[in-house]
């Protein structure tokens, strides 16, 4: 059952009158400074921060070939609450970085939400903000809905960037934001609601910003409606939709989505084990931590404008894949392997029986291996 962490908010309707923009709370640079720095060119020749070889865009095909039936994602117009991210590298002057992020529902209406890896990127930024539904070609300052400078970070103290370790659990962030000349950044986009659960299948729609160049030249919003399933192992979930490279990493993955006003509840972002993708780093195969307990925790944080304290060591997930049949049967067991046979994501089983039967069993992403088929007969 999931536990929804505040009420659903309505599209966006300015419920406060527009503020002054103010400087940001953390000594950064003002909102028109930002305006200045961040010029349609250097927004346009950001690199994805989630850009390894195989997610990264390139002109030839990825590592392995999606299986038949592999939805696709559509490329649209995206929605005020969903937009992207812009920091600069480091030192000041580095490439300038961008990463996916959506404003969640909070009293403070200030608060966005993206990975931990980008939040990582972001934290050490100097200049720094977050565009709602950003068009390609405008400047900072001509963006539809302003821009929003970035005040504040909150990020689990145990996170580790882009880690394959039980910590990338953890891969989720949130952004403080200071309002520009409309207002607080919720009042002027709307808002997702931040929405911890205990489930791991969902029906979702999964929205991100993709690189531009050869997939995506006009660096439009992509958007794949998807049942998840789990990532064994660990506390997350999977999807398979083509298209997904770098640059998706932080966007949401929303439940119960409304197409015309883009709402819904926000179950997980992308993110997670290796930043998010297989080790293969297909765009076809990306994951998302979902929020349990410490999630909520650190949204409270946020929500609250509370310093992050210490947390205590992190317990991972403790289930694993088990075995169909009785003790017995994997007596017969001669040899076993396992591997991601089919390139899903998911780990699957060959074994050898000592009569010579070779099968293979499939990982379902549930704890329960699926359905034995035979690739060898037994010896007669």
């Amino acid at each position: 059952m999931s536990l929804t962490a505040s009420a659903t908010p309505t599209p966006a309707q300015p419920s406060h009158p527009p503020v002054s923009p103010t400087s940001s709370g953390g000594g950064g640079p003002s909102l028109s400074e930002e305006e200045k720095y961040w010029t349609a060119n250097r927004m346009d020749n950001a690199v994805p921060l989630d850009g390894p070889p195989g997610r990264a865009p390139a002109a030839s095909a990825p590592r392995s070939r999606p299986p038949a039936g592999t939805p696709r994602p559509e490329h649209f117009g995206g929605h005020p609450m969903v937009g992207t991210f812009f920091y600069d590298g480091k030192p000041l002057g580095g490439k300038s970085t961008y990463c996916t992020g959506s404003v969640v529902h909070t009293a403070a209406h200030d608060i966005v939400l993206t990975a931990g890896h980008c939040g990582r990127g972001l934290q050490r930024a100097t200049h720094r903000i977050f565009v709602p539904q950003y068009r390609d070609g405008l400047s900072a300052a001509n963006q539809p809905r302003g821009v929003f400078a970035v005040s504040q970070m909150y990020i689990d103290p145990r996170y580790a960037a882009s880690t394959k370790k039980p910590t990338s659990d953890l891969d989720l962030a949130f952004a403080q934001v200071d309002p520009n000349s409309r207002g607080k950044v919720e009042d002027v986009t709307g808002a997702l609601t931040f929405t911890p659960t205990t489930k791991y299948t969902h029906k979702v729609t999964v929205i991100g910003y993709p690189s531009s160049e050869s997939v995506n030249s006009k660096h439009q919003a992509i958007r794949c409606p998807v049942t998840t399933s789990r990532l064994p192992g660990y506390r997350q979930v999977r999807m398979t939709c083509t298209g997904f490279y770098g640059g998706v990493s932080g966007g949401p993955w929303i439940e119960d989505y409304n197409r015309s006003t883009g709402t819904g509840k926000v179950v997980g972002n992308t993110g997670g084990y290796n930043g998010g993708g297989n080790d293969a780093n297909d765009d076809w195969v990306t994951y998302a931590p979902i929020y349990g307990k410490d999630a909520k925790d650190l949204f409270n944080d946020a929500a609250a404008h509370r310093t992050v304290g210490a947390r205590p060591p992190y317990h991972p997930s403790t289930e694993r894949p088990v075995l169909l049949g009785s003790p017995g049967t994997w007596q017969h067991a001669r040899l076993l392997a396992s591997g991601d046979f089919r390139h899903t994501g998911h780990s699957g089983m060959i074994v050898v029986w000592t009569d010579g039967e070779t099968s293979v069993y499939a990982d379902t992403g549930a704890t329960l291996l699926g359905t034995e088929h035979t690739l060898v007969a037994a010896t007669p």
